[in-house]
């Protein structure tokens, strides 16, 4: 008589998957040295219909969230009452959050379902720019870390209050975050690289938002190197949600392998690969503004 259910037996094939996506990348990361062929294709689904969002009532929240979401967190009320005046305080801030909310979900889901899939991170980051189409440069940013903050920020805080609460821990244990916790010392390195990228993708995010808000006569006609800069932001973009759905497939193995995770050469490559990416692109983006 069968004792019960292989729960464990499907895991392998996700996390082959998830490595067989990052190691067909591989070749395309290092052997492009310039991405043309790749913007081209993304600047082909920008389509923006005219729409105007103010995204920095939502980008402090997800500053907000991503900041937490680590093992060092600070809950001092100066940083809620903080969180408050910027977010909370706005006038159109619900009604905006009414408007995003399904967007925001719908770029979690893909991101999760084709994780889950193992699918090329170049082509689940082309189907988030083609959900993002009308949607501004800065606008496909801010709402794909909304998206990406989702998930990464349910995984701490049910990580950081399991403990504690028996919701949580219930909810925890599905995820195996237990098992995950008690043997973190193996994981210790592979969540610190991700914080680092997920720290670069926020600031290119920032910078991108702030060259939004330049004048547009300031940029055309009084500085322009900010002008060559604006014709940079579509290379930003693609390399920062690229990041996020390389960060967001690696939460996702990690969760499903629970503590038999192992972190493959090819896995630290992708990381270190794209901190290098995002890092001369800020810099570049900085020197501008």
């Amino acid at each position: 008589m069968a004792s019960g259910l292989p729960l464990r037996h499907p895991r392998p094939k996700v996390l082959i998957a998830s490595r067989q996506a990052i190691k067909s990348d591989r070749g395309g990361m290092l052997t492009m040295s310039d991405d043309n062929v790749m913007i081209k294709q993304i600047v082909g689904t920008h389509a923006p219909d005219g729409r105007e969002v103010d995204v920095k009532p939502l980008l402090h929240l997800v500053e907000d969230i991503l900041k937490r979401a680590t093992l060092q967190i600070d809950t001092s009320l100066t940083e809620y009452a903080e969180l408050e005046d910027k977010t909370h305080d706005q006038v159109n801030f619900v009604s905006m959050l009414n408007a995003l909310s399904y967007t925001i979900d719908r770029i979690s889901c893909e991101i999760a379902y084709k994780a889950l899939g193992g699918t090329d991170a170049h082509a689940t980051t082309v189907s988030i720019f083609n959900i993002l189409a009308s949607y501004s440069w800065d606008a496909k940013l801010v709402l794909t870390m909304a998206a990406f903050a989702l998930n990464y920020g349910e995984f701490w805080l049910l990580a950081q209050i399991y403990s504690s609460n028996q919701l949580a821990k219930s909810m925890a244990i599905l995820k195996q975050l237990p098992s995950i916790m008690e043997n973190l010392g193996p994981l210790k390195a592979r969540f610190d690289a991700l914080n680092n990228v997920i720290k670069l993708m926020m600031d290119i995010t920032r910078c991108v938002v702030e060259f939004k808000d330049l004048p547009t006569s300031y940029i055309s006609q009084e500085v322009p190197a900010l002008s060559t800069a604006m014709a940079h932001i579509p290379t930003a973009v693609y390399w920062t949600l690229r990041s996020v759905v390389a960060c967001a497939a690696q939460i996702t193995t990690i969760t499903t392998m629970g503590h038999e995770f192992s972190v493959s050469t090819t896995e630290a490559w992708e990381l270190s690969t794209l901190a290098h990416k995002l890092n001369n692109i800020l810099e570049h983006l900085k020197k501008q503004l």
